[in-house]
């Protein structure tokens, strides 16, 4: 069985697209979703759409919540919150409705999904450092979780004597007795340094996992924001990675 983990949307319906693709090419049986189908990007609606008819396990991220009242928008830099505030105005019903439904966390078979941290899902922390994953490995159960937030792919193993490491590359095997802490990057906000669209596929019956990363028409998420009037540094970021 393969399972594509999807994070950090960000209504950018173009790489979401051509994640789709992608996802369909490699074969995946199941998509899970990692949270934040809305913020920044210009097409909030479709990307939750795609969420609702596509994922079957998904969890809300604090852009989600933001943009339907159940996280203060305050919290955000200016561009960011200008940006919620607009795609909180775009929403339907039917999406704010998803939006305002999802759990923070959720459990299949042994993988945890949450958006920002499995120690306080609620505060939307950040795991940046070696010693963060470290702690957080205390607060879920089974041997993999996956999360987004930061938008920077990263996967950290505990191995059977506890001792924390990242894992090298852009794949993995799973081992006996080792634990994973596996962040999935973003299809519509890339930050590190690469502006292709990214996203994580578990193979349970070959026991692996990559980063899978897609490249996207870029300027045409770029043209529909500007024409939205979102706040041109959302824009730029894009064609950097950053």
């Amino acid at each position: 069985m393969k399972i594509a983990v999807v994070s950090d949307i960000h209504s950018n319906l173009v790489a979401l697209d051509a994640v789709h693709e992608a996802v369909n090419r490699l074969g995946a049986d199941s998509i899970y979703f990692v949270g934040d189908a809305v913020g920044y990007g210009p097409d909030p609606n479709p990307c939750t759409r795609w969420v609702m008819d596509n994922a079957e396990v998904f969890v809300a991220g604090n852009h989600d919540a933001a943009a339907v009242g159940l996280t203060d928008p305050e919290s955000f830099n200016s561009y960011a919150r200008e940006a919620i505030l607009w795609n909180a105005q775009q929403l339907k019903p039917e999406t704010s409705d998803f939006l305002s439904s999802l759990p923070l966390v959720e459990e299949r078979d042994g993988i945890t999904l949450v958006h920002a941290s499995p120690r306080l899902p609620d505060a939307w922390e950040y795991i940046f450092t070696l010693w963060d994953a470290e702690v957080n490995f205390s607060y879920f159960e089974g041997p993999i979780c996956f999360v987004g937030h930061s938008h920077q792919p990263v996967m950290v193993s505990m191995d059977v004597n506890g001792a924390v490491s990242v894992v090298p590359g852009d794949s993995l095997i799973i081992e006996d007795g080792f634990r994973y802490l596996i962040n999935v990057g973003s299809v519509g906000q890339p930050r590190d340094g690469n502006p292709a669209a990214c996203f994580g596929l578990l193979d349970r019956d070959a026991g692996a996992f990559s980063i899978q990363r897609v490249e996207y028409d870029v300027p045409a998420t770029q043209e529909k924001m500007l024409k939205a009037g979102l706040p041109q540094p959302l824009a730029d970021r894009l064609s950097e990675g950053r």
